[in-house]
């Protein structure tokens, strides 16, 4: 494939304001590095927050994006885990590889993490040049709007991985947005019964769609009541708080089974009181 010398390139360059660049195509630094087409990426919710200009780590202009899905058009001549013509994802983060997170095999929380779409330029190129360390090929047969969501998807992955999902669990999940429904989406293919509620008639008909066993709206049902219910009283055995909201954790605790587990995963500033002797 023949890679041009000049890109267009979308740049956010103040709140709610995207404005296409032409832009040099960068070029191979390393031997170990790869020049990837990007062909599909996604739109995240906090994407949506540095459009608004509320994002700490954007200093505009910058170039949004990090569920990124291309195909690899050129690599340096010591790269060993890929080729040209590869479709791959490329992890979106930037880490020092020497904290204690980094030593530790936690590179995600690493004290200098930089993100691409925020702290540095994304996906909304043409190309872009990574290290083969931080891509990862897919099957061809994934359609390209499909491989975008690959991303977030190993937040669903994690998130499971983190509450140890088995089969047969009662996982209970607060929030079906798009990191709700697709935890809620690998629970399920773990074999896991999933109660889950929201407010959005939209997303509760959504989690219908993905087969999701007990769909609850919250402004209308008692979950909690509901939860007991399903679960003979012994409460669910997994509590994943997808929402944020305020209010939604403070009976966390007495709505799980002994041994059950709690995940907080979205973004809540309200403190939640804990009964140590609950737990």
């Amino acid at each position: 494939m023949a890679v041009p010398v000049m890109m267009k390139a979308v740049y956010l360059t103040e709140p709610r304001k995207l404005e296409i660049r032409e832009v040099p195509v960068p070029e191979l630094k390393n031997d170990t590095d790869v020049l990837v087409k990007v062909h599909t990426v996604g739109v995240c919710g906090s994407d949506l927050t540095a459009w608004k200009g509320n994002h700490p780590d954007v200093k505009m202009p910058s170039i949004p994006g990090h569920e990124i899905a291309g195909e690899v058009v050129a690599a340096g001549k010591a790269v060993t885990k890929g080729k040209v013509g590869d479709r791959v994802i490329r992890e979106p983060i930037e880490y020092c590889g020497t904290c204690y997170a980094c030593r530790h095999g936690r590179p995600n929380v690493c004290r200098n993490l930089k993100v691409w779409g925020f702290a540095l330029p994304g996906g909304h190129r043409e190309y872009y040049v990574s290290n083969e360390d931080q891509v990862f090929p897919f099957d061809a047969s994934i359609p390209w709007d499909v491989a975008a969501m690959v991303e977030p998807y190993t937040i669903a992955a994690e998130v499971n991985d983190r509450a140890e999902v088995m089969e047969g669990d009662y996982v209970l999940i607060y929030g079906l947005g798009p990191a709700g429904l697709s935890i809620a989406d690998w629970a399920k293919a773990k074999g896991a019964v999933v109660i889950a509620s929201d407010m959005v008639p939209k997303r509760l008909q959504m989690a219908e769609n993905f087969g999701i066993d007990y769909v609850f709206d919250g402004s209308k049902t008692n979950v909690a009541a509901e939860v007991m219910k399903i679960t003979h009283g012994e409460g669910v055995n997994v509590l994943i708080d997808a929402a944020g909201a305020p209010g939604i954790m403070d009976n966390a605790v007495d709505l799980i089974s002994p041994m059950g587990r709690i995940v907080p995963v979205a973004f809540n500033f309200h403190p939640s009181p804990v009964v140590y002797a609950k737990i």
